[in-house]
């Protein structure tokens, strides 16, 4: 059997959980995964329970989704409560570049822009007025971020174009529902944009839940496109408006 003397570090997905971590299961089409994870522990529903690789230990519960989510919550708190941008120094005009952002030479933020605690701005790139690049975003070169975008948990690649009010990397719309309401489960991924995206005005792009959402190499997306957390997009696709992913 499972070896029981043993901490809990992280929780991961089954298919990339490994020494160390916790997962769960409660969907029987994931099975397969379950029977080739390497977690050191999954919190399953009974019936599943058999199913159980030799080397993980099952954690038997009635809702394991939302004993999961808890397991999230416990290992990550900060991901519960969304960071504000700081406030920086200046009148309300001015921008505001935490000190300990960097900003490559070249790079432009404009007045009522917000730059976060390490984040990077890359050469030649325009942060437009009244946008938000929150803590430890990074943008490439050559890029443009419109006026009264929002980024956060995001990485931006080269010549990349951003308009106007697009929010990029808040949180999925993750909920562990049960009798007893329905419990948030904290987002902790990451939103990554390949080079040559462009992204049209008021698009959304959620975080991923455990994994990255990502926006691949040269695809364009039109104005009022939702985007939901995990989503993986190909290189050089066309979304057009309205259009909806869920995650």
């Amino acid at each position: 059997g499972a070896d029981l003397d043993f901490k809990i570090r992280d929780v991961r997905t089954l298919d990339s959980a490994a020494q160390g971590d916790l997962s769960f299961l409660d969907n029987r089409k994931y099975l397969p995964l379950f029977a080739a994870t390497g977690a050191s522990a999954c919190l399953v529903a009974p019936k599943f329970a058999s199913k159980a690789p030799t080397a993980t230990a099952c954690l038997v519960t009635a809702e394991p989704y939302r004993a999961f989510a808890k397991a999230l919550a416990l290992f990550y708190p900060d991901a519960m409560q969304p960071k504000a941008a700081p406030e920086g120094e200046g009148s309300d005009l001015a921008s505001r570049v935490d000190p300990t952002a960097i900003l490559e030479p070249g790079a432009t933020v404009e007045r009522g822009a917000v730059v976060g605690p390490e984040a990077r701005i890359g050469r030649g790139t325009t942060i437009a007025a009244g946008s938000v690049i929150g803590y430890r975003v990074y943008i490439g070169r050559d890029c443009y971020i419109g006026p009264n975008a929002s980024l956060t948990h995001t990485l931006v690649g080269n010549h990349v174009t951003i308009h106007a009010g697009v929010a990029i990397g808040q949180d999925g719309f993750g909920f562990a529902m049960g009798k007893a309401g329905h419990l948030k489960v904290p987002q902790i991924g990451r939103v990554i944009i390949q080079d040559g995206v462009e992204i049209g005005a008021n698009t959304t792009i959620d975080r991923g839940a455990l994994r990255d959402t990502v926006i691949g190499e040269g695809t364009k997306i039109d104005n009022l496109v939702q985007i939901g957390h995990n989503v993986v997009i190909g290189r050089h696709c066309i979304i057009v408006a309205q259009t909806g992913i869920s995650g």
